[in-house]
């Protein structure tokens, strides 16, 4: 009776870890930011086409691995000898609004930023800090959450902004530099929050599994 109670505790219990595993370890379920295409601000000077317009981004922070995901797609493929880098901007705490006086965005707020050049190379803190994965119009890249030590936020909390960047020097014979070098922000006027994996709710549900698995044994036991 006690064994087939235990074995009863264990196949309960087990179902449960299991389904909490099989939800750490599918893809994470990012929070996307949809973003207009086309929406190029009037002071830009730099190229209109679509690698410089972002449609659709995103940021993980997987709190096991220590580690930010970072993803988006712009309207254009994206060549590695373009004229374009991706600047993610992150307010761990203490971000300023460094676009304040010159675009009027209070609401962009950032401490440190994380560039992707268009040739797959990520710099931070004027350090390379990894590679990103650029295929047509999409790019991926996960970093150390060392590159982004907290600064009064939680890594979870972190909020985020991005924003190409023209690099070239001139465009059709018109000077580009500073902001007339910044196309787009997604989201276009404040920070996305970063979204934070696994969700607690799976960590509560493989505990459960554990916690229901020891209840029920020391009853079998009695």
């Amino acid at each position: 009776m006690k064994q087939s109670a235990l074995n009863k505790a264990y196949a309960a219990s087990s179902a449960l870890i299991l389904s909490a595993a099989a939800l750490a370890a599918s893809p994470a379920q990012a929070v996307t930011v949809a973003d207009p295409m086309g929406d190029f601000l009037n002071t830009y000077k730099g190229a209109k086409t679509g690698e410089f317009d972002v449609i659709a981004s995103w940021v993980n922070y997987d709190a096991n691995r220590d580690v930010f995901e970072l993803s988006a797609t712009m309207a254009g493929n994206i060549s590695p000898t373009s004229l374009a880098a991706y600047v993610w901007g992150f307010n761990r705490g203490k971000g300023t609004a460094g676009f304040g006086n010159s675009l009027g965005l209070t609401q962009v707020l950032f401490d440190r930023t994380v560039v992707v050049n268009a040739n797959g190379s990520i710099v931070s803190g004027g350090v390379n800090v990894g590679a990103a994965t650029i295929f047509g119009s999409t790019i991926t890249a996960t970093i150390a959450g060392s590159v982004l030590p907290e600064n009064g936020f939680s890594k979870a909390n972190y909020t985020w902004n991005l924003w190409p960047r023209f690099t070239g020097n001139t465009f059709n014979g018109v000077s580009v530099s500073g902001v007339s070098a910044i196309p787009d922000f997604a989201p276009n006027a404040v920070n996305a929050a970063v979204t934070a994996v696994p969700e607690p709710s799976t960590t509560a549900l493989m505990f459960l599994g554990l916690g229901a698995f020891a209840l029920l044994r020391r009853r079998a036991q009695r």
